[in-house]
This record gives C-alpha cells, structure tokens and sequence, in this order.
C-alpha cells in the first residue's frame, strides 16, 4: 500500500540515475523464439554477455538455450545496457570497437531481476520479495554510471510493483551497501570427518528415526517440491529458489556444461516412521585421486531437524568414504551438537550469503518474527530516499504494527509518486514521547531485519546512530531473535 504523509506517498521509487552519454538501456522479460525451445536473439546475446562477465567458457547454442530456458521459466526481466553504435563512430576508439569488439547487440551491462518469497518469520509466512542478480558491468565501460542506473531503474520498478523488500548476493563485499543493502545471513563451509582411521570419526549420540534410502535424481521432482515446501516454510531467512536447483538435483542440470546432464549425481531421500518424505541429499564421490576418499554434498533440504540428521548419518554410512564437505551449511547447525565427538565437525569458511534491502518498512517490519512484545521509534535514513523517516513500532502477540510519524519525514525524499490507495498518517511522535528510539541506516536495518545481526553487536560497531545504551538494552529485548535465520539457496 501506498502511505500519504503532508500531501507525499511512501514508499517512493528513487531517482534513477542517468547514463553517461553514448549509453543506452533496456529492460525486457527472457524470451524464446515461436518454436518454444530456443531463446530468441536478445536473450541470448543478454545471456552470453553475462557467463562471459562472470569468466564462465564460451557456451554454445545448446548451452545458451538451456541457460534461457531457465531464465523464462523463472520469469525473469533482464535490463541490459548498450552501446550507441553511432555515437561511439564519433570516439577516438570506435573504429576499434566495431572492428574486434562484439555486436551491437551484446550489452555493456546486464542485471536480472525476477520474484521469489522470503521467510522473514511472521505468522503471515513468506512475503513477496524481488531478487536481483546477474549483475555485470563491462570493464571497458566503467565509471560511466550503468551499474548505479540499474540498480535505481531496477529499485523503482520494485517500488512501483509493491515490494517490501529486495535481495541479492554478491560477488564484492563492497559494492551494495551503498544502494541501502545490508548483510541479512551468512553460511558456512564445512568439513566433517566420517571415518574411525582419521581420528575424528563420525557417530551421533542418538539413532535418527525412519530410514534413509538411496534413490534415482530423474525421479525426485516431487521430493524436491514438497522438502522445500516444507524447508522453506519453517526457516528464517530461506529464498524460494529458481530452476536451476530442480534441475540440478534431478541431474539434468551440470553447472560445468548445463546442456548436459550431471551423471555423477547420487541421492538419498528420508522416509519418516510414518511413511512420508522428511528430506533428501544429493552429492558426488571427489574422486578416487583425492585423499582422503570425499563426498561432496551438492544440496541437503530437510523439512525437520530428524530427517537433517538421519541423512548425514547416510551420508557418513557410505563405504570407502572418509569425509564428506558442504558448500552452504547453517551457521548453527545442530549436527556438531549431535556428534559424539564435535571436532569430527569443522567450518572452513564464513561467509555473507542474503543481503537484504528494505523498500516498504511497513509491510517489512509487519512480515517479521519478534522476540518479545513492546514499542520503539525507528528513525530510518535512506540515501535514495524510498523508504526513510520516523516510524512506530508497536509488537502485540509477536506481531508488530508499524506507522508512520508525520512529523518525522526524512528531508530530501523525492516527490512525484502517485498517490494510489493512501493510508492516513500515524500520530506525530510526541504522543509517545517515552518510547526508546533506534536511529540507523537502511543499510543497517538490512542487517538487523532477519536476526542474524543483534541491536547489541550493531550498536557496538557503531552502526546505531546517537542510539543510547539504554534504549539499545530496551529495543533489543524486542527485535533480536534467539536463532539465526538460514538461506540455502545461492541466486
């Protein structure tokens, strides 16, 4: 919904920004030819463009429709920025670039931005959120305004389009908290030992219930639909997940040649005591010339904490097998707690994976889980002026309403966006004078907006502003939350 304060709506879509001078852009959904199987000549010069920004090998056309084809199945909107062919005859380098550089129909600049659901925690479930990737800018085209143009047109539309929230992930760490993105969930490399000749060796202290059985990848597409169902719904911080998960764990999807199929995928499903599908795995063997003997698991979903136990203890029962790793584990992850000896467990690397990026505070605050019930004022600042201002938070039950004051509009935020299904304005901030106030940036409540981040850690690294110790004890009480959130999926 659209909320009018002093005669202005909020949230309001930033100003895009402009592009240099012989640049121009274009945003169009992925597309297919008549035949419905291969991709039509946009989208595959678009999808080229972007492996070859990401240093992945020449794809051929097989390869390229099989990438497309996932892209339209997943509804995705590519915008893509251009060189104007003739402005750029009038530059010293233009002959050049007609001469060895690609077509003109290859951008200088790709951003995909397509719409999936977060698990924020509230008893609402999942809210709608826009996901942003494949992002790339050519580096011959640098510091000429086409990433910060994508990211404003593609932050607008979002606006526009009812988007409480947006979120990506990256490949610079550096790069997106400018654009009000904050780190909203990290995951964990792991490696654990499996058998007794390393020392470490591998036992839980309880049997897991039911029965895991190994089963055939092209025959998991419901398995897959219902366990992350399931996975999704009860874990904070998951991402619904485009195609290429489904394929890859039906083993019709080889990231290292997407036409072809990945023939060395195994899998497992478990099956609980009362017949019905907790969980599957799917992994391959490292190879006999890797010491010690490995598996690589590729995804484990479970829609409960048994079924994510009975599989790894599948995965640690596999003969000839010494040691298994895991690309994207929970933080906390209640296997090393389960393990008889926890240093057969061991995190080889941390990393951000989910950055979120607040566009509607209303409806973002309102989808979220809270620990405890109270009230506290946020004062929000938002550089590309789509959300900020002075805002009450009132939790009830666990579930929170969320106002905003009219006498605490941030200035500077642009004007112009329309004025459909307004809202009246919350009371101004001195009817509630007492309530303990939490000045951030949008950046920072990112961060703070799944959990992983608490108000207490925040404030330390001083990413509160002109917050006092004592309203960070009294906010904390109400927004932090006793479990961190989880993504397991890569977008």
């Amino acid at each position: 919904m659209w909320l009018l304060v002093d005669n202005q709506t909020f949230p309001q879509p930033p100003e895009v920004a402009p592009l240099a001078p012989g640049l121009r852009s274009e945003t169009f959904p992925a597309s297919l030819d008549s035949d419905g199987k291969t991709v039509d000549a946009k989208t595959a010069a678009f999808a080229r463009t972007a492996e070859q920004g990401f240093y992945e090998p020449w794809f051929t056309d097989e390869q390229i429709n099989q990438v497309g084809r996932i892209l339209v199945k997943d509804e995705q909107n590519l915008t893509a920025v251009y060189v104007d062919r003739d402005a750029a005859s009038a530059e010293p380098w233009g002959n050049a670039l007609a001469q060895v550089g690609f077509d003109a129909d290859h951008p200088v600049g790709t951003f995909v931005g397509y719409d999936k659901t977060l698990n924020a925690g509230g008893p609402a479930g999942p809210l709608p959120a826009r996901l942003i990737t494949v992002v790339t800018v050519n580096p011959s085209f640098r510091r000429r305004g086409i990433l910060k143009h994508m990211m404003t047109s593609s932050l607008a539309r979002a606006v526009e389009d009812g988007m409480a929230v947006a979120a990506l992930t990256v490949s610079e760490g550096g790069i997106y908290g400018r654009f009000g993105f904050g780190v909203a969930t990290r995951e964990a490399n792991i490696r654990v030992d499996l058998g007794e000749g390393q020392g470490q060796g591998f036992a839980l202290r309880s049997k897991p219930a039911g029965r895991v059985i190994s089963a055939d990848p092209v025959k998991l597409d419901d398995v897959i639909n219902t366990s992350f169902e399931a996975f999704h719904a009860r874990t904070r911080g998951s991402i619904g997940r485009q195609q290429t998960y489904q394929m890859a764990a039906t083993a019709r999807w080889n990231s290292e040649d997407p036409a072809a199929w990945n023939r060395k995928l195994r899998a497992a499903v478990h099956v609980r005591e009362d017949g019905t599908i907790g969980g599957y795995v799917t992994f391959k063997h490292e190879g006999w010339d890797t010491e010690p003997s490995t598996i690589r698991i590729g995804d484990l979903i479970a829609a409960d904490d048994q079924s994510h136990l009975a599989l790894w203890d599948y995965i640690a029962g596999l003969d000839i097998v010494r040691r298994a790793t895991m690309r994207t584990a929970p933080v906390v992850d209640p296997l090393q707690s389960a393990l008889v000896n926890p240093r057969s467990y061991k995190v080889t690397a941390l990393a951000d994976l989910l950055w979120v990026r607040i566009l509607d505070v209303v409806k973002a605050l309102e989808a979220r889980a809270w620990t405890a019930d109270g009230s506290f004022r946020l004062e929000l600042e938002d550089p590309l002026g789509i959300t900020g201002g002075s805002f009450t938070v009132r939790v009830d039950d666990g579930a929170a309403t969320v106002t905003r004051d009219a006498a605490g509009d941030a200035s500077g935020t642009p004007a112009g966006a329309p004025a459909a299904n307004t809202t009246p304005a919350a009371p101004a901030r001195e009817a509630t004078p007492d309530l303990p106030t939490l000045q951030l940036s949008v950046e920072t409540l990112g961060s703070l907006y799944l959990g992983d981040f608490s108000v207490r850690t925040l404030h330390a690294a001083g990413r509160l502003k002109d917050t006092t110790a004592a309203d960070v004890e009294r906010i904390a009480k109400i927004l932090d939350l006793p479990t961190v959130p989880f993504c397991a999926t890569h977008f």
